[in-house]
């Protein structure tokens, strides 16, 4: 699976693609790089499973934006999420 992540956090714009064997493995490389853009306060993430973390976003999105998305099941559901509201690509491999 190949995507480009457009987004931006903590003030920072994001614009790269990623490579993985699936989902999960998608899922997994952008908790790490959140994790990495919040440097000390994103510590807390490394006691998140990645999908507690793609949940955690999915309910701050909502906050932040006033939606109502349901926190996704799996890394796929956040993906195709992720996909609908523009921030992800699903690229051809």
């Amino acid at each position: 699976m190949k995507v480009r992540v457009k987004t931006e956090i903590a003030g920072r714009s994001i614009d790269e693609t990623l490579a993985g064997a699936n989902a999960d493995d998608i899922l997994a490389q952008v908790k790490s790089r959140v994790a990495k853009e919040l440097g000390w306060k994103g510590l807390f993430l490394n006691a998140m499973t990645p999908l507690g973390f793609a949940q955690e976003a999915v309910k701050r999105y909502n906050t932040a934006n006033q939606s109502s998305y349901a926190p996704p099941q799996s890394a796929s559901e956040f993906v195709q999420l992720g996909s609908q509201l523009g921030f992800v690509e699903i690229l051809p491999e």
